[in-house]
């Protein structure tokens, strides 16, 4: 029988203001409504389930300052606030601000919410001119749609979420506050909710690191070499173990407190693993861990073990000076099957599809009756908003699948730790489990730069606690509280060229005062360089506006160099290393118009990839002026949107690369205007790749004989 470990990560940074108490963003309260809790509650709904999750103590920490009402966010702030009492730039910022979360799923469904949103389109994505126009009612509309998508399908039944949706709109200043206090009764149900379900047997309980630090370079910082030697490092070495040690102590502290037991295993920050780090969680009593199953082949390489016969499908067993610890590898593919690819498909299909990857695996695998496990290791949290209704059919269908199969048992880690016999690894290459390194945060200038000013406030930290024994215990208790903050993952996450976006310089400012805060509780000056931002603040979008008109040669190759210079691009694979998704198909889309056609060019990571899948499929995905899909395969246009007119106007080519033309006209009938669109593949009927996978890319053109000025 194969069995199945999955471990659903649930993990916030820890976004607390040293000074004022408030949250910096509002992302804790709202993934709570949605994420933390409705998981749990399903998997307690079947007999045969079992499964682990995984908590970061920060998280926590920070849902108890909500529940004890010790702590507020911005949106919370404005939310509160009556909407007839708003100021102008109030209102503003509620339409800068209220609309968070993925429009396909979370803004569209909702007649009133997608007016709105409607409204910020319509002028231009201008929220002065919007929030001028807005009455108190949209205002407040606005400020109850906001929350209430936010909450999980799971709980929508119950009041008032249920009266609230049916409402639709017109709500009341009372409807907010109810509204309010329902959220922070969801936030409190949380953690006992996880200690009584794991009390029953149904589920175990991890933990990572308390403000999830990357525990090999709290170590030491060249651990980074081990999988690449020729990195750039920052100019101090930072060496301190110690200092991961603490985060574990006080983590293992959190989970007797909460938990009345012993905690045994841990996920590692990012799955980010070393034999030092690992070293420190045995010393702390910790029975196993995990990272990713490329880190097992580098691992075994490290150490001299053959790689051909090794499986990624058993525990193994490391030994620490402190005794052994068990790891288990995350199985990558089948984990960002359900993170990036589902998403897009029929619910029936793709539980179809995981569970036919299950049986595979117990054919192969776990032929002759051996034991194996394949560990499902992913964020709880993160990818649920691409789903259909939150994910909630998908998940319904696939655990009610899991609990009725006769040849896959699911199990907790501790569970599989203790049901399989380990092999031995002798040597752990330190990596995570993105691309088994940890080049996300170490190595780029702008990483080298936070870690040396992090190095900086720790030498003043520790000169202090050493030559100070007087020194007023709350303070220093206080400064060392923000330099573990300071270590955690998530500020360096966003530094470097790996995510670039809107988030860089809230993060950036973020990190920046937990850093202030260190030195302010030291009575010492705070330096210069802590006021200039690390981030160089571009946002990354991964798509460059066109340059002037274009008129390629709409057949499926490239006719010469120039054909498509000057066009606008979408760089697919920039996009994918940010997600840290599988390899995708379709590597570029170019897009650009001239005189009567919008055209566009579909470069794949295969070449002649729609000549040799005759059953795959080109989606164009029109987002907007009119929504509507058009499909192509190799023999060209298979269909179109009734409002899209006759075939004629329709150009396609399939090569080395596919080409599209199509008539202004088809979109606008002046030619003049501007298209939203997405572009994807589809594979036996369904989306396995849409490219963007947030905002779509926009595209303008002007009429004929008009002069266009770019929005670059």
């Amino acid at each position: 029988m194969l069995k199945v470990a999955f471990l659903w990560h649930m993990h916030q940074p820890y976004y607390c203001d040293p000074v004022t108490g408030k949250m910096f963003l509002p992302w804790v309260r709202l993934h709570c409504l949605k994420d933390y809790l409705d998981l749990p509650c399903r998997v307690g709904r079947h007999d045969r389930l079992k499964m682990t999750f995984n908590l970061v103590p920060c998280l926590i920490e920070q849902i108890d300052l909500y529940v004890q009402g010790k702590t507020s966010d911005r949106p919370l702030d404005l939310t509160r606030r009556p909407a007839a009492e708003l100021s102008r730039e109030e209102k503003v910022e509620i339409f800068q601000t209220f609309f968070a979360g993925h429009p396909g799923t979370m803004i569209d469904p909702y007649p009133r919410y997608r007016r709105l949103y409607r409204k910020l389109i319509d002028c231009s994505m201008d929220a002065a001119l919007a929030a001028r126009t807005a009455t108190t009612q949209e205002i407040r509309d606005l400020t109850v749609w906001a929350n209430l998508v936010w909450v999980d399908p799971f709980f929508r039944h119950q009041a008032p979420f249920k009266r609230l949706f049916d409402k639709g709109e017109k709500y009341t200043e009372e409807d907010k506050q109810e509204l309010i206090e329902a959220q922070l009764k969801i936030m409190a149900e949380i953690v006992p909710t996880y200690r009584s379900l794991m009390e029953e047997g149904k589920i175990e309980v991890s933990f990572t690191p308390y403000y999830h630090p990357i525990l090999p370079l709290l170590c030491d910082t060249d651990s980074a070499r081990e999988a690449l030697p020729g990195i750039v490092l920052p100019k101090n070495r930072f060496v301190h173990p110690e200092d991961a040690e603490l985060h574990v102590a006080k983590a293992i502290a959190m989970y007797r407190d909460r938990f009345g037991r012993d905690l045994q295993g841990m996920w590692p920050s990012e799955g980010a693993v070393s034999e030092a780090a690992l070293t420190v969680l045995a010393r702390q009593g910790i029975k196993w861990a995990a990272t990713d199953d490329q880190v097992l082949f580098g691992s075994l390489a490290k150490g001299g073990q053959p790689t051909e016969q090794a499986s990624p499908y058993v525990p193994y067993q490391f030994l620490t000076p402190h005794g052994p610890i068990h790891l288990f590898f995350r199985d990558h593919t089948l984990s960002d099957r359900i993170g990036f690819v589902y998403s897009g498909w029929d619910e029936e299909k793709a539980v179809t599809d995981f569970m036919d990857q299950l049986h595979r695996l117990a054919d192969t695998v776990g032929a002759g009756n051996r034991d194996v496990v394949a560990p499902i290791i992913l964020d709880g949290e993160n990818c649920w908003e691409y789903y259909r209704n939150d994910g909630d059919t998908f998940l319904e269908l696939l655990f009610s699948r899991l609990a009725a199969d006769p040849v896959i048992e699911t199990v907790t880690m501790s569970e599989a730790m203790q049901k399989l016999q380990p092999a031995t690894l002798k040597n752990i290459q330190a990596g995570s489990w993105i691309n088994h390194n940890l080049r996300v945060w170490i190595g780029h200038p702008e990483d080298n730069v936070s870690w040396d000013l992090l190095a900086e406030a720790r030498r003043a930290f520790a000169s202090i606690k050493e030559k100070r024994p007087d020194f007023d215990p709350v303070r220093l208790a206080a400064a060392e509280k923000s330099l573990l903050v300071a270590e955690g993952s998530d500020w360096n996450w966003w530094y470097g060229d790996e995510h670039r976006g809107p988030q860089n310089e809230a993060f950036d400012h973020i990190y920046r005062a937990h850093l202030m805060s260190i030195y302010s509780a030291l009575s010492l000056p705070i330096p210069n360089a802590l006021f200039t931002p690390i981030t160089s603040g571009l946002p990354e979008t991964f798509a460059t506006e066109p340059e002037g008109t274009v008129t390629p040669i709409i057949d499926g190759g490239l006719s010469h160099y120039y054909e498509w210079l000057g066009a606008g691009r979408f760089d697919c694979l920039k996009a994918g290393n940010a997600m840290h998704r599988a390899a995708p198909l379709i590597t570029q889309i170019y897009y650009v118009t001239d005189e009567h056609y919008v055209y566009l060019r579909i470069d794949f990571a295969a070449k002649r990839f729609l000549l040799d899948n005759p059953a795959a499929r080109v989606k164009l995905n029109m987002v907007s002026p009119r929504k509507g899909e058009f499909l192509f395969s190799a023999d060209g246009v298979q269909s179109l949107p009734d409002w899209a007119g006759d075939k004629r106007d329709i150009l396609f080519g399939a090569g080395e690369i596919a080409e599209i033309g199509l008539k202004k006209t088809v979109f606008v009938p002046d030619g003049k205007g501007e298209i939203f669109f997405r572009i994807g593949i589809v594979e036996e009927g369904e989306v396995t790749e849409i490219w963007p996978q947030g905002d779509p890319i926009r595209l303008q053109f002007a009429a004929h004989g008009e002069e266009i000025v770019w929005d670059l």
